[in-house]
């Protein structure tokens, strides 16, 4: 017995040494496997009923939000209690993976073709803690899956078994089987505990009180987000807990990306480009506040809604970094004379590396447009195409002035129809003036050269033909500060309202100034003109919409 204990360390040894499997092959490894865990219970079992293609994709993203997460926090908690990296975990956690595919399969077996319906444990406070000390116990039939609650017991016993083999700390392994059922127990009861939250805190009832009943009606009936279709009401549980799981996913995925390497962690929160962030965020509000204003009737603020909110602004912010991480790769020469301090210059990453951050920070973003609604993946898709045809060969549209900054205009307008799409729903842009999206083209056209200056040496080196570039800084500076007043001058005309001109003139003549002034270093200028900007345009809101 002795031997093969030993045996089984040795074998368990070698397979942490090996190195982690690139990163970018995780999403095709587990979203792979959960394809193949829906292919059984939908098409495999005994009464699996085919779903129409926007119903499947709200179930494929509820068993794909729910089970990585379960996943991330047992990783967690093995690194936590054996105190080192998680990315010597990281094959651990990936084969384990494949346990998802047990609970059906075990349901099939034990009820002669069948699986049950959920996994969760809907209950009230008293119940959740009887759950608690009994192992998920006293389950209605048809409820909880049986395969599930085996497949959970494995996984505990697979932690507390790594962890005994590993330090030979019986305490250790205890603890950090506790740790893998706290995890699995949070899950399991996720829709429970968001009520309570709801009830308890927003609606200031006693938290004894909350009633099993509420909380399926807190979370199964369809919420109105805006001017979305409503989800058939089968399926507004799963939706409706797939944005929350978003934002807990992102956050969990930050901590353990914070856990395996500090470095390439701070290095890519400092490489975000903040101005840019903002001007993403103004973009997409810009978007749903139009759309409010055409559509008041949509008006619908909610937890639902707000939550949503949240998760495209993640996807958008995360669709621009993997924009950022594309043009870091092109622009790598360049950069290694203009932005020594990015993260390829300075070999915080290797190439290999950048490219699957790359990889799986787009498919973040694309997993937040699919959260909230197809329509908004395919527009994270179209704009990182764009961006893509922007700054990647063999295209680099980057390199010719005026079609660089007018492929910029239209990624900006992208993020620009999000927003008012959330609140148009099915009308999609059809009730946005041509007006708004006509100036909105021309004035980015005319003012995104402004992002160019600080390359200004690294571009003229490799052959990207930017103002600056061709005319040299100080009249570039002329040229680029006569666009942004002319883009102020613009929304008189396009917007049709002349009590705006005298505030057009006064903005437009601040922005030109500073971006014309030498003084004012060229990282800053995007920021001064973002204030002017925003300014500006709550002037604008107020006199041409109230």
């Amino acid at each position: 017995m002795k031997k093969i204990v030993e045996k089984t360390r040795e074998i368990l040894e070698a397979f942490l040494r090996r190195e982690a499997l690139d990163f970018s092959l995780w999403p095709l490894s587990i979203g792979g496997l959960i394809v193949l865990r829906l292919f059984i219970e939908v098409f495999l079992a005994v009464q699996g009923q085919p779903l129409s293609i926007g119903n499947l994709v709200v179930e494929y993203i509820q068993s794909l939000l729910f089970f990585f997460l379960v996943f991330c926090l047992i990783w967690l908690s093995i690194s936590f209690v054996l105190a080192e990296n998680p990315r010597k975990y990281a094959n651990f956690a990936l084969f384990g993976f494949w346990l998802v595919l047990l609970p059906p399969i075990i349901d099939m077996l034990k009820t002669q073709g069948q699986v049950y319906w959920s996994f969760y444990v809907l209950n009230d406070w008293q119940g959740v803690w009887s759950q608690f000390f009994s192992f998920f116990g006293n389950f209605p039939s048809g409820i909880v899956y049986f395969g599930t609650k085996v497949t959970f017991f494995v996984a505990i016993l697979g932690v507390f078994g790594l962890i005994r083999f590993r330090f030979k700390s019986y305490f250790k392994a205890a603890f950090g089987a506790f740790l893998a059922y706290l995890s699995i127990f949070l899950m399991g009861n996720f829709p429970n505990f968001l009520a309570f939250a709801y009830y308890s805190l927003g609606k200031g009832q006693d938290l004894l009180s909350i009633q099993t009943y509420q909380v399926a009606q807190f979370l199964a009936s369809p919420a109105r987000i805006f001017g979305l279709e409503s989800i058939p009401i089968r399926y507004a549980f799963a939706y409706n807990l797939n944005l929350f799981y978003y934002i807990f996913l992102i956050f969990c995925l930050f901590l353990l990306f914070f856990l395996v390497s500090r470095e390439k962690f701070i290095a890519v929160l400092k490489n975000f480009r903040y101005p840019q962030v903002i001007y993403h965020g103004g973009l997409f509000f810009t978007g749903l506040g139009l759309g409010l204003l055409r559509y008041p009737e949509n008006y619908a603020l909610n937890i639902f809604s707000m939550t949503a909110i949240l998760v495209l602004l993640a996807g958008i912010f995360l669709a621009w970094k993997a924009s950022i991480i594309v043009n870091d790769i092109y622009d790598f020469r360049i950069d290694s004379i203009s932005g020594p301090w990015r993260p390829l210059p300075k070999k915080i990453f290797t190439l290999d590396e950048y490219k699957s951050l790359g990889i799986i920070v787009f498919l973040l973003a694309l997993l937040a447009g699919l959260s909230v609604g197809l329509q908004f993946a395919v527009l994270i898709v179209i704009y990182e195409i764009i961006a893509f045809f922007y700054s990647g060969e063999p295209y680099r549209l980057k390199r010719f002035p005026g079609i660089a900054t007018f492929i910029s205009s239209i990624c900006s307008l992208i993020i620009l129809f999000m927003g008012f799409i959330m609140v148009s729903g099915r009308q999609n842009i059809a009730g946005l003036t041509w007006r708004v999206i006509l100036l909105i083209i021309i004035a980015f056209t005319l003012s995104l050269p402004i992002k160019d200056f600080k390359d200004i040496e690294g571009d003229r080196k490799f052959g990207v033909w930017t103002l600056p570039v061709i005319f040299g800084e100080y009249r570039a500076r002329l040229i680029t500060a006569t666009g942004i007043f002319t883009s102020f001058m613009a929304s008189v005309f396009f917007l049709n309202e002349m009590k705006l001109f005298f505030w057009a003139l006064l903005f437009g003549a601040a922005a030109f100034l500073f971006v014309a002034n030498q003084k004012i270093k060229p990282a800053n200028l995007f920021w001064w003109v973002l204030v002017i900007t925003f300014i500006y345009g709550l002037i604008l809101v107020k006199i041409v919409f109230f």
